[in-house]
């Protein structure tokens, strides 16, 4: 069999059996990572931003001039009253969702939630319940699922390209710990707030048919803290992930790494491994590679078009869209993002108190607290 991958299969853009235009979108929070990534992806797909809001006046001006968005305001009510806001970008910092989601529920829209829902599962709780009883359709900005390199990976593994999925690896090597970051100083950050990416991207690659369409079970993380470090919590982390009962006897693991402390930046590298009963693919973020079993002298090398930033975040509204449209549920749901936040919280857990944490145990009510 000759295996091909071309941009149409995995790179992020605008649904193609909808009318996006019909969609306006109003933008809740004017903030970086708005201007950075939301913004610019959302222009280069098409996709029509209507209103925007933040409670900062002027960076919603700001906003507005840059994008050329018609309408700013700072008050979340005045944009709620647009007719032309068909659906929402909630880009706000977690404390403010919950507030801001019950005056959705007064003029109920589509929500696309900045990700993770929360790093409290506990708050996060709180959010499903608020849109589940309000009728709201609510979306999480897992956007590195639409990453080319992560879809790319994906779409491999979904043909059958390495058989059936044993082992996911992930390898990442960074910096991170700048004076002047706001990062600086949020409490579990590398593995709550960064982290969460990689840790999603493991249950998005678990949920391939080719690995079983599994759900993480069980879970052992480790940290590392520098004494001149500038962050408040660990920056390095080694975490196992175990999709069947104890005792190593189950057909799917994961292995994931992050150093994001590494002062040399000629030793940064980014890397996943997906290794299966037939071959195995591997990609950072500019090429994917696979290798058969089969085929053992060849190696099929894939150069990927696009990028992480900001491409990626067409895909979690454009999918948004596409789920109000058909009447089906978004690719990221709540429920499936609590998931993510569980093995956040149990990482993080599992770091502090020296042991294994199983994803039962967290997601129990009122015993997701992360310290």
């Amino acid at each position: 069999m000759t295996w091909t991958l071309v941009p149409e299969d995995y790179l992020p853009g605008p649904p193609r059996d909808v009318d996006v235009a019909r969609f306006g979108v109003g933008l809740i929070g004017c903030g970086g990572i708005a201007n950075g990534a939301h913004l610019p992806a959302y222009r280069k797909a098409g996709y029509r931003v209507a209103a925007c809001c933040d409670v900062d006046l002027e960076a919603a001006r700001r906003t507005a001039e840059r994008w050329d968005i018609p309408f700013w305001t700072g008050d979340v009510r005045a944009l709620l009253a647009r007719d032309d806001v068909a659906v929402l970008d909630m880009a706000l910092h977690p404390a403010a969702r919950l507030a801001v989601l019950r005056e959705v529920a007064r003029a109920p829209r589509p929500v696309l939630s900045q990700k993770p829902l929360h790093m409290d599962i506990d708050s996060a709780r709180e959010l499903v319940a608020e849109a589940e009883r309000a009728g709201i359709v609510l979306a999480v900005n897992q956007q590195a699922r639409w990453a080319p390199a992560h879809r790319a990976l994906r779409v491999l593994i979904d043909r059958g390209a390495v058989g059936r999925v044993y082992s996911i690896q992930h390898v990442y090597r960074s910096f991170q710990d700048q004076p002047d970051s706001w990062t600086r100083t949020l409490a579990n950050f590398n593995i709550a707030d960064h982290g969460v990416h990689y840790l999603d991207l493991c249950r998005y690659f678990a949920a391939s048919p080719a690995a079983g369409e599994r759900e993480w079970v069980r879970l052992h993380c480790t940290t590392a803290m520098l004494a001149d470090q500038l962050a408040v919590d660990p920056l390095i982390y080694s975490v196992n992930v175990e999709f069947g009962p104890p005792g190593g006897r189950d057909g799917l693991m994961g292995s994931l790494q992050f150093n994001n402390i590494v002062r040399a930046r000629r030793a940064h590298s980014y890397t996943w491994w997906i290794d299966g009963s037939e071959g195995s693919v591997w990609a950072d973020q500019s090429t994917v590679r696979l290798a058969r079993a089969d085929d053992p002298g060849t190696v099929h090398d894939f150069p990927l078009g696009g990028a992480w930033f900001p491409d990626a975040f067409q895909g979690p509204i454009g999918d948004l869209m596409a789920a109000v449209a058909h009447g089906r549920p978004p690719a990221v749901t709540p429920r499936d993002n609590l998931n993510t936040i569980a093995m956040t919280t149990a990482a993080v857990r599992s770091s502090r108190e020296g042991r294994a944490v199983e994803r039962a145990e967290v997601m129990e009510p009122g015993r997701g607290a992360q310290g």
